[in-house]
């Protein structure tokens, strides 16, 4: 069950919407009872509900009921959420969310830019190309996130660096606690992104510098899973398209570091699947 150990729930019920479904006294009618988004664990739990509460707010309003969002302690155990269909909504890696759709995950939108790694440096330091990592100690918030399987591909590919043997690679809590290493100088390199830089704090963000990854992918899907039916469905695709145009959004997307949302294609899908394959062969392998 999603409520268990390590698992966090922020649930805010707008009284008046309440009020405005009486029909939920007693037993819930079909299609009546709560929304249930799983959030991808990018950043501090808090941090990271506070940030979508003005997109659960949207969808809520517009479905006339409640909906509620879940993470997870680790992206492991968002991952296994995610391939147990935990949950209605999705907001998921690209490569977590091709295997969703696999699992009959409606895609939806995705945020409208690239995913792209970035190799964080304090500022100041002699690191200024990927070349350089050989030897060093690089922090990442985990290892099946979009970001660090890309970033470890690119090192890879590029420059024949292999994590455990030619660098260090080491896991924390969260890509901004990655940042924070690097800032205070914990650790030479962090794998992040532009919109995660933009989440943390002015202060943190002055301390570092960074430099991008040749290869990216699409950012991340927002998924409903098909039992949730097609009017439903269609509802949470019309309200996510409109939350630009409402001032909740633009405060949502300025928040997030994100440009706003589009349409998720095939093409997105067949960009993100090779990294989708590589978890598949993880989990099957037991690495």
């Amino acid at each position: 069950m999603i409520p268990g150990f390590g698992r966090f729930i922020f649930r805010v019920v707008l009284v008046s919407l309440m009020a405005a479904a009486p029909m939920r006294v007693g037993a819930e009618t079909p299609g009546s009872g709560p929304i249930r988004v799983g959030l991808l664990p990018t950043i501090a739990t808090l941090s990271l509900l506070n940030l979508y509460d003005p997109l659960r707010q949207h969808l809520q309003q517009a479905l006339g009921r409640p909906v509620e969002l879940y993470t997870a302690a680790s992206f492991q155990a968002y991952l296994d959420d995610v391939q147990a269909e935990e949950f209605d909504v999705l907001v998921a890696a690209p490569h977590f969310g091709v295997l969703a759709y696999d699992r009959g995950y409606v895609p939806l939108y995705h945020y409208d830019q690239e995913l792209t790694p970035l190799i964080v440096v304090p500022k100041g330091s002699d690191l200024r190309e990927a070349a350089q990592l050989r030897g060093r100690r690089i922090l990442t918030a985990d290892r099946l996130a979009a970001l660090s399987v890309v970033a470890e591909t690119w090192l890879w590919v590029d420059y024949h660096l292999r994590a455990g043997t030619d660098y260090d690679l080491r896991e924390v809590s969260s890509h901004a606690t990655a940042i924070r290493a690097v800032a205070i100088g914990d650790a030479d390199a962090a794998i992040s992104s532009p919109s995660v830089l933009q989440q943390i704090s002015g202060d943190m963000r002055d301390r570092v510098v960074s430099f991008p990854s040749r290869l990216r992918m699409p950012h991340q899907f927002i998924l409903a899973h098909a039992r949730l039916g097609n009017e439903t469905v269609q509802v949470i695709r019309d309200a996510l398209g409109r939350l630009g145009d409402t001032e909740r959004g633009k405060a949502f997307f300025k928040a997030g570091g994100f440009k706003g949302l589009v349409p998720v294609e095939v093409d997105d899908i067949e960009r993100a699947r090779p990294y989708a394959e590589m978890i598949r062969h993880k989990s099957r392998s037991g690495n």
